[in-house]
């Protein structure tokens, strides 16, 4: 198929790989026929040789029949849930809000990850080490230019006076830049190992003025 080439539809056994999804579940949730178990979710266009084709539309509802699925509703309390005559735009809400708590979701699980990255980094080293171990992390982590932002904003911080003579002063872009680094998940952790207890707080209060 060349590119921009109408699509003439998805068969059951590729949606069924491309989500994920038991073939069972696809056909009965297209079924209107609840003797044989259908649910009569989602009426997909009939192709050639009697064989239903799945259009775009007909996956993204799928997609939420599944991850409703997975929350334990049947098919036919989905049926009763959702009303996929509504059109694209309330199919676009609920993918929109399915992405927003994906989201919510992932930031969880990576302030996780880099807090026990973090610590497990401080912890395979002698305490006198331990600044030099978690300031791999962080180049690792942001780089070695967002890295040495982050140094300029700490020395100003620490030493105020000294710092307009001694270090460049961050301008308007770099102060974003530092409070970016600061919300990234299990970042105050990361700053306070690497610089001192209470350091993320006083950083926090500074960045502010910026």
């Amino acid at each position: 198929m060349g590119h921009g080439e109408p699509n003439s539809g998805w068969r059951v056994s590729q949606v069924e790989s491309l989500l994920n999804m038991p073939k069972r579940d696809i056909t009965r949730s297209c079924y209107a026929d609840r003797k044989r178990g259908g649910a009569g979710i989602l009426q997909p266009a009939d192709g050639t040789w009697g064989r239903r084709d799945y259009s775009i539309e007909d996956i993204a509802w799928l997609y939420l029949v599944k991850l409703q699925h997975e929350q334990g509703y049947s098919l036919p309390e989905i049926a009763k849930r959702m009303d996929t005559s509504a059109g694209v735009s309330v199919l676009c809400e609920h993918l929109d809000a399915v992405a927003a708590r994906a989201a919510e979701a992932y930031e969880e699980v990576l302030e996780k990850r880099e807090r026990a990255r973090v610590l497990r980094c401080a912890l395979a080293v002698s305490p006198c080490e331990v600044h030099d171990a978690v300031e791999g992390y962080l180049q690792e982590r942001i780089g070695e230019m967002a890295l040495e932002i982050l140094r300029r904003a700490l020395w100003q911080l620490m030493r105020p006076t000294a710092a307009t003579g001694r270090v460049p002063q961050l301008d308007a872009s770099e102060g974003d830049q530092v409070r970016r680094i600061m919300d990234a998940p299990g970042m105050d952790l990361a700053i306070e190992l690497w610089a001192g207890p209470g350091t993320f707080e006083h950083l926090r209060d500074a960045a502010a003025t910026w």
